[in-house]
């Protein structure tokens, strides 16, 4: 297992900055995801680090091995494509040992890496299969074995579940991770899919315009977001603007439009005074009934339910004409009337974004 590592590498095409300035190290082993808008740099990133396009600036190492303008074939890393490039006149088997057959492998070490390829995954009783005969899975499955048979000291997955249906998307997810994790290969995984890189990766960098808005673990990114873009771009989101009024030992005190707000989570440069958004996603707000109460307490009227089978997504608008939407577990047949609804939230659930 190797790190790779990113120093101010930098791609213009024209006038045009794809990627700007990025500095990123993702550590051995690790299962790291490029995540971001289409053209905000991403796969641009992703054929830099795989040799398909040369950097303007900057250096890329694969361990102590700087690899910024070293050809493609000699880089030791593989890629996988989001049409997964078969070749239809050929076996499972066969396509998989593509690679082996261009590196001039003996007959016997191929069939050998061939074997343990699809036993990773789970394609063995198929290998005698033309890929047209296999379903959109089995498919990805075959390119990826191909990807691992070389053991390559990178792997790199562009899109790859884009062509497949919600459910086998699902499916292949968990497929991937385990594969990639088992196989103990540094892998850097290019996705528009904010729910595929939260539930499979080990950190997520999110890309706007070419440049890093933030980088770390999944949960941080969705919990903790530096900015307004990460918090929006992951998932669904609730912005309350407010003014910063005062701090409080650990909590900071804001009067909002729809009243006033305690937070336990803003940077350290927040200003002690001026404007700032408030980020609380609608799972951590909920209806409070009878004398119930919480750290923030705002009321609205119901607008609308979207129900989800085992949850229902509620919209207030709040007194002063702001919306908020509240995410229900198991929810509860209600009789909205024409009366305000209490809504809470807790301290720890406020994120203040200063940009």
């Amino acid at each position: 297992m190797i790190p790779v590592i990113m120093s101010a590498i930098t791609k213009q095409f024209g006038t045009t900055t794809a990627v700007n300035a990025v500095d990123l190290r993702i550590e051995p082993g690790e299962l790291f995801f490029l995540l971001g808008p289409s053209g905000c740099g991403k796969t641009t990133l992703l054929r830099m680090i795989a040799g398909l396009h040369d950097p303007t600036s900057g250096r890329i190492h694969f361990g102590e091995r700087e690899v910024t303008h070293l050809a493609t074939g000699k880089r030791n890393a593989a890629m996988v494509f989001q049409s997964y490039a078969l070749w239809p006149h050929m076996t499972v088997a066969q396509n998989v040992a593509f690679g082996l057959d261009v590196r001039g492998i003996s007959r016997d070490e191929k069939q050998q890496r061939v074997t343990e390829a699809l036993r990773r995954v789970q394609m063995t009783e198929l290998a005698d299969r033309r890929p047209t005969q296999l379903s959109g899975g089995q498919q990805q499955r075959v390119a990826l074995a191909r990807a691992l048979v070389v053991n390559p000291d990178v792997l790199l997955l562009d899109e790859p579940l884009s062509n497949l249906d919600a459910k086998l998307r699902l499916e292949m997810r968990v497929a991937i991770r385990r594969i990639c994790k088992a196989a103990n290969i540094t892998t850097i995984y290019v996705t528009h899919d904010q729910a595929e890189a939260l539930s499979m990766a080990d950190r997520i960098a999110v890309m706007k315009d070419g440049e890093l808005m933030q980088v770390g673990p999944p949960d941080e990114l969705y919990n903790r977001p530096s900015n307004r873009f990460v918090a929006d771009f992951l998932g669904t989101t609730n912005f309350i603007p407010a003014t910063v009024e005062k701090f409080e030992g650990a909590k900071l005190l804001l009067e909002s439009p729809a009243g006033n707000v305690v937070s336990q989570i803003f940077p350290p440069d927040v200003p002690e005074a001026g404007n700032v958004t408030c980020s609380v996603r609608p799972e951590a707000m909920r209806l409070l009934d009878g004398d119930a109460n919480a750290d923030n307490v705002v009321s609205g009227r119901h607008v609308e339910t979207v129900y989800l089978g085992d949850q229902a997504l509620h919209t207030f608008e709040l007194t002063d004409g702001l919306r908020v939407e509240v995410n229900e577990v198991r929810p509860r047949p209600r009789d909205w009337g024409d009366v305000e609804s209490r809504i809470g939230f807790n301290a720890d659930d406020v994120v203040v974004l200063t940009n």
